[in-house]
């Protein structure tokens, strides 16, 4: 076993202070109040879940420029004897990993849970360390960035496969702004996984989600 490089360790620290600075502010949500005249009010449902919303667009952005940073850096610690044997690619700096990884297009896709793995499969032996952790929440993603697209976009498309996913999820239609659907309590057709129910919120479930791929792509040691 190796120790997993600074550059790993440190990507992977810094996924998780977001995820839990976005949960913290979650979580605080039903006792935020604002300012209004010379009253202090509670901020209401609405302004609740937009607030939600801007987290879990936070929180994604992280898990991409996570995946992002672990990827390249995995990519640059071929060249260690210890990892040769896991790696089709041997670079010795970021910037020529970053190089590679994007090709010919102009920015790389590192949400599509498919477009990740395909793309380790072409660096890695198996994909790994990537396609055990990432094919393991597939659905989980696919879910994820659908709400993520439905909070930041308001075009038909985005609203049209935020809905089918909630039809999905539920069973039969329902009108549920993404906010409202990340406060509540964790459905039953939210996951595959086992356990969500046991979490406060859609949230901080998916939180978790992200977190522990993020360990098992990035664990304490490396073979």
């Amino acid at each position: 076993m190796a120790n997993i490089s600074s550059k790993l360790a440190h990507t992977k620290a810094g996924f998780e202070r977001v995820r839990k600075a976005q949960q913290a502010f979650v979580s605080s949500l039903p006792s935020l109040r604002r300012v209004s005249g010379t009253r202090s009010v509670a901020v209401d449902a609405a302004q609740q879940e937009r607030l939600c919303e801007m987290s879990f667009v936070v929180l994604f952005t992280a898990w991409e420029r996570f995946v992002e940073s672990a990827f390249e850096w995995y990519v640059v610690d071929a060249p260690l004897a210890a990892f040769r044997r896991h790696h089709r690619v041997l670079v010795t700096d970021v910037e020529t990993a970053r190089d590679l990884i994007r090709g010919s297009r102009k920015y790389v896709e590192w949400a599509s849970p498919e477009l990740v793995r395909e793309r380790a499969r072409v660096f890695f032996r198996g994909g790994e360390p990537f396609e055990s952790a990432i094919s393991s929440i597939s659905d989980d993603l696919m879910k994820m960035q659908t709400i993520r697209n439905r909070c930041v976009h308001y075009s038909h498309h985005a609203t049209e496969q935020y809905e089918k996913m909630v039809r999905q999820v539920f069973g039969s239609r329902r009108h549920i702004a993404p906010g409202g659907l990340l406060l509540g309590s964790p459905p039953t057709g939210i996951s595959t996984i086992t356990g969500a129910s046991g979490y406060g919120s859609v949230f901080e479930f998916y939180g978790e989600v992200l977190s522990t791929a993020c360990c098992q792509i990035v664990p304490e040691k490396r073979r």
